[in-house]
């Protein structure tokens, strides 16, 4: 399953391909058909990409809202970033997502971009209310894309900031 917005395809990787984006990732370039660009994640994405291969493996039938999703610039035949969702819709109807462009590909739109359609596909189900986010305080350019998307600060901690993002039926019940 893929999702598609005008410039992106977004792919959410499967347990062997967030395997091989650990140690190979010319090999999960090449296993997803994309031009191989010779990146290298760092130590932060190599963890976080074991944490939700861990958590898909846990619960392989339901990966699609436990992994991570590429996003592939589609002219380019590369990817430039990812989505994180780390979990279905909880009992407050909240998705908690992150997500990381590169920075050869920043403050052109594509964050942007791939939090609409990525919330599009979330908000299709019917207990999903909410995207949240988190942001470190000081990230500015990840605070515009969210209040971009009608995202609220709704959350503060001592390093981060928490924003949601209403589905249009959480929008229609807070009206009420």
């Amino acid at each position: 399953m893929n999702l598609s917005s005008f410039r992106l395809d977004l792919t959410p990787l499967t347990s062997g391909e967030l395997s091989l984006a650990t140690y190979d990732y010319a090999g999960l370039e090449q296993s997803l058909g994309l031009n191989v660009t010779g990146t290298t994640l760092d130590e932060e994405m190599r963890y976080a990409m074991r944490v939700r291969l861990y958590k898909v493996l846990a619960q392989e039938s339901n990966y699609l809202w436990l992994t991570n999703w590429a996003i592939v610039h589609r002219e380019e035949q590369r990817i430039i970033g990812f989505l994180i969702l780390k979990g279905s819709p909880s009992e407050q109807g909240e998705v908690i997502i992150g997500y990381v462009i590169d920075e050869s590909h920043r403050r052109q739109g594509y964050a942007t971009e791939a939090v609409r359609r990525i919330c599009e596909w979330i908000f299709q189900h019917p207990r999903a209310l909410w995207v949240v986010a988190d942001t470190e305080k000081d990230n500015f350019a990840s605070h515009n894309v969210l209040k971009g998307l009608g995202a609220e600060l709704y959350r503060e901690t001592e390093e981060l900031y928490w924003w949601r993002i209403p589905s249009p039926a959480a929008v229609e019940l807070e009206a009420r």
